[in-house]
């Protein structure tokens, strides 16, 4: 994720390669290009003495609108890798979707910042911030707001799609403002449309930024809990598994980085203890 999934500008790649050889020369292996089913998660279950999980969040949430399945409408994440495999010599440029002039993007977190300043940067001469919200409740920080606006990105608070338009390839968007009512189970003020007032937009390409799911590297029953997609854990990085910890957005849901440093360090102390002691609580 560090070095496909967040652009270049925001964290610098060569630190994070320079980390990887050191843990290469320390004796950790990688083994890479490889998805772990089942049948391979309980043979490394039974493999090893202690077991750390943190597949991150991968998985996009979908809309559920009409018109989301045509061409033109990308996931956030999926754009962001196709420019970092080109950035890193994995792919070739023809393979970056082209975006057209006039770009939506839709949610207004990390990953939608991140997307729409990408798209203003590889030429798009409009790039929209569509959001449900008002941008007191934009999960995105202040500063990050800031420098989107000073690179030409317009935002549209209190605003939501309502379907995607176009023959084969969206054309343009349907639109709903929105009003803040009382706080939801998130705290902040719910969303809520007003009736009549849809409008329609003109639209090149549209990226959806709205949020990843957790992705555990299980579907099955292993004596590891799992809850809203997350697996379950102590303060220490602890499953309701013995010898399997679990830490970063896996277990967290989505968060900062700094969020699942801070699990994956606890889990590494909490894991000493259990290799060393066999202390588990």
């Amino acid at each position: 994720l560090l070095i496909f999934g967040i652009p270049e500008w925001r964290i610098p790649k060569e630190p994070i390669k320079k980390g990887i050889e050191e843990l290469k020369s320390a004796g950790v292996k990688f083994h890479l290009n490889h998805k772990v089913d089942d049948e391979e998660f309980s043979e490394i279950l039974e493999s090893y003495d202690a077991v750390f999980v943190g597949t991150g969040a991968w998985e996009p949430i979908s809309m559920g609108l009409e018109g989301e399945d045509l061409e033109g409408v990308y996931q956030a994440m999926d754009y962001l890798f196709k420019v970092a495999m080109v950035r890193e010599g994995y792919s070739k440029e023809e393979e970056i979707p082209n975006l057209g002039e006039r770009v939506a993007v839709i949610g207004c977190g990390d990953v939608a910042m991140d997307a729409c300043r990408t798209a203003k940067r590889r030429g798009a001469k409009e790039v929209f911030v569509i959001y449900r919200r008002s941008r007191k409740e934009a999960p995105a920080t202040e500063m990050e707001l800031q420098d989107a606006e000073k690179e030409g990105i317009e935002f549209m608070w209190l605003t939501n799609p309502t379907k995607f338009i176009g023959r084969k390839r969206v054309e343009k968007m349907e639109l709903i403002k929105m009003k803040l009512g009382e706080p939801d189970s998130s705290g902040r003020p719910r969303p809520e449309p007003i009736p009549g007032s849809e409008f329609e937009m003109d639209v090149d390409s549209v990226i959806l930024a709205i949020g990843q799911r957790p992705t555990p590297p299980f579907k099955g029953d292993f004596g590891i809990k799992v809850e809203w997609g997350r697996i379950v854990t102590d303060e220490e990085g602890r499953t309701t598994r013995k010898g399997v910890f679990a830490g970063g957005d896996v277990s967290l849901g989505p968060r900062k980085i700094g969020d699942a440093i801070s699990t994956g360090k606890k889990a590494a102390r909490a894991m000493e203890m259990y290799l060393s002691d066999g202390y588990w609580p």
